[in-house]
């Protein structure tokens, strides 16, 4: 039972680190996904507030204490101004990056690119065909199947020795196996 209760700890000790950082996504899909939304909103039009605000998603904010790493001020709409596209581009990823790992405060990995266009866009109708087309994929796909990956899987470990294996001790926390 002891040999159990070894590759039990061991299964945690490998295994639990994978989860409390989220799910891994894929940076290139969520990179694809800022431009898709970006040419949804209009930026690179010259004149346009998502260009003009180096501002690719849009973004507004109406929380006093909300601030984007390069954010410089916001308009009387509440459009955030960054200093640079790359930062506009930053803070669009890192808000999509929530989505997909499903840690949204507004937008669930079960939401299709139509639901999450009724939440984020005022036309929201053409913005979700916009953002589908750009994405290759029908306005009904989830962000959950868009951003698809391999949920954490525990590693299979094979031991050749008969010896016993010395682990951390295990945190309080944790749940002990019954012997």
């Amino acid at each position: 039972m002891k040999s159990l209760r070894a590759y039990f700890l061991l299964a945690v000790l490998v295994v639990l680190p994978l989860f409390a950082h989220g799910q891994a996504v894929d940076s290139q899909k969520v990179d694809t996904f800022a431009h898709a939304v970006a040419k949804a909103e209009g930026f690179g039009v010259k004149g346009a507030v998502p260009t003009r605000y180096h501002n690719p998603g849009d973004i507004r904010t109406f929380k006093k204490g909300v601030h984007y790493a390069g954010q410089i001020g916001v308009n009387r709409q509440g459009y955030v101004i960054f200093k640079n596209d790359k930062a506009g581009f930053a803070a669009l990823e890192a808000n999509l990056l929530l989505m997909a790992q499903g840690q949204s405060k507004y937008y669930g990995r079960t939401m299709t690119i139509v639901s999450v266009a009724k939440v984020y866009a005022t036309g929201w109708r053409t913005w979700s065909k916009n953002v589908a087309k750009n994405l290759g994929v029908p306005p009904q796909t989830t962000l959950k199947s868009y951003f698809a990956y391999d949920e954490p899987v525990a590693p299979v470990v094979e031991v050749q020795s008969s010896q016993m294996i010395e682990l951390p001790t295990m945190p309080a926390a944790l749940p002990i196996l019954a012997e």
